[in-house]
């Protein structure tokens, strides 16, 4: 499976009694029972394609302005997202189940192919020198080098927990 497809899933849950659930706001809210898998399978691609969206839309924002853009882009697609479920979730129905950030991450390490998270993790890892590199050689920076060091820092940690959770399941799978 791809990147997209990876962070995806850390949204939806199959429920014991195999009732496929999503959750919109991740950990920190409840989940909603989908209703078919066609309504499942659309779902999931509808997200995915915000998430792809969403990452270039801020990504190419920033290269017009380097901090202002891609927060304003940001606040946008992030009220794009709440009228969207406002509208999207009345339609399911709401379950007693959570998400645990343990769950989520399982599900998404499950998603991700080794190879993407290992180069993922280097990526990570070469931002974070970069960083480094900066608030050593153009002190002028400091700003974006400590952004950059703390933000792929904790990509880095992520995804390293990433490779554990996928190589412990993949294990217990065996």
């Amino acid at each position: 499976m791809g990147y997209f497809d990876g962070l995806t899933s850390g949204s939806f849950k199959t429920a014991q009694d195999d009732r496929k659930l999503f959750f919109p706001w991740g950990v920190l809210g409840g989940g909603y029972a989908i209703a078919s898998e066609q309504d499942y399978q659309r779902l999931r691609q509808q997200v995915k394609a915000y998430m792809v969206v969403t990452l270039v839309l801020v990504i190419v924002s920033g290269m017009y302005e380097p901090y202002l853009a891609p927060l304003a882009v940001a606040a946008l697609l992030v009220c794009f997202y709440l009228g969207w479920m406002w509208r999207a979730l009345p339609r399911m129905e709401r379950s007693d189940e959570k998400l645990s950030l343990q769950e989520s991450m399982t599900s998404q390490a499950r998603a991700h192919g080794p190879v993407v998270l290992w180069l993922l993790e280097i990526a990570c890892i070469v931002f974070v020198m970069s960083g480094i590199a900066m608030l050593i050689f153009d002190p002028g920076n400091r700003l974006t080098a400590l952004l950059c060091t703390a933000f792929f820092g904790l990509c880095a940690a992520k995804i390293a927990r990433l490779m554990v959770l996928r190589r412990r399941t993949t294990a217990t799978q065996v």
